[in-house]
């Protein structure tokens, strides 16, 4: 049994995981969030707020606390699209440096793509059977990645299409209007790539806006269930969901979006259900660690 630790810095929330890799399954031991948002604003300015960078660098330190009185070495530290994309990402791992002693790997949207295949299909087990299209919605990007679970990826792309991204862009008031979602669903389709999949493939999602999904409905997530949830999300302000579903409001005000992307790459594909999967890019990389693999 094998223990490793994760920090996945992204555009909504700095997260920890600790594991065990027992047989290729990973056993959570110990987890942590923190809301550093690093990911507000970036889309119009180009730029971190500056004064997130302290608090993401001290939630970081913090994780790497808890990581060793967890007997985990010291975390791997990921940072993916809101890092990539800001003209200011580096000063991040410059101040990760200073205050923790620790390096931050920038990975690239193909490496998010692959980790979180791995991690969506450690997650699924036994219910994993054949092809599928695993779609992993972050803050600031979406990871597709077509593959089989004993096989290497057959086709994947890194898109601008993350909910942080598409809400600042796309969905400016709250709530959200018709007009604006049926913009962004346009938008999402025409960024979608020409792949023919068979109806033997299913789509499996993964990330924060997909697992939120389920704390606002248990229904199937068929087309017109995700449609319809897009629609119910809308009715509402962002505040209003985030008091009944127990989502931070910058989870609840990402949410029209995230549903409405979702549905949008489900039309596209010609597929008729979504499955949200617990694992991802932190169990994935646990996983790659764990064998030894050079992140």
């Amino acid at each position: 049994m094998t223990r490793q630790a994760v920090v996945d810095v992204g555009s909504n929330t700095v997260h920890l995981l600790v594991a065990d890799v027992d047989g290729g399954e990973v056993l959570p031991v110990t987890g942590e969030k923190v809301s550093a948002r690093l990911g507000s604003g970036v889309e119009k300015t180009g730029r971190i707020l500056q004064e997130r960078i302290p608090l993401a660098a001290e939630a970081i330190t913090m994780f790497a606390r808890i990581s060793a009185l967890n007997s985990a070495p010291d975390p791997t530290i990921l940072a993916t699209s809101a890092v990539r994309d800001a003209e200011n990402g580096p000063e991040l791992g410059e101040r990760i440096r200073e205050v923790a002693g620790l390096k931050r790997r920038l990975i690239s949207g193909e490496k998010e793509a692959t980790l979180g295949f791995r991690g969506a299909i450690s997650a699924l087990g036994d219910d994993w059977n054949g092809l599928a299209l695993v779609v992993d919605l972050g803050g600031r990007s979406a990871q597709l990645i077509v593959s089989e679970a004993s096989g290497g990826p057959l086709m994947q792309v890194s898109l601008p299409l993350g909910s942080n991204r598409t809400t600042e862009r796309f969905v400016a008031r709250d709530p959200a209007k018709k007009k604006d979602l049926r913009t962004l669903d346009e938008h999402v389709k025409g960024m979608m790539p020409g792949w023919s999949l068979s109806s033997r493939v299913r789509v499996v999602a993964v990330g924060g806006s997909a697992q939120a999904i389920l704390r606002i409905t248990r229904d199937k997530l068929t087309l017109e269930r995700l449609r319809d949830l897009a629609a119910e999300v809308s009715a509402q302000k962002s505040a209003e969901l985030s008091r009944e579903t127990g989502l931070t409001p910058e989870r609840a005000r990402v949410m029209p979006a995230a549903i409405t992307t979702l549905s949008a790459i489900l039309e596209h594909f010609g597929k008729d259900e979504l499955t949200v999967a617990r694992g991802g890019l932190r169990e994935g990389t646990v996983l790659a660690l764990a064998e030894g693999e050079e992140i």
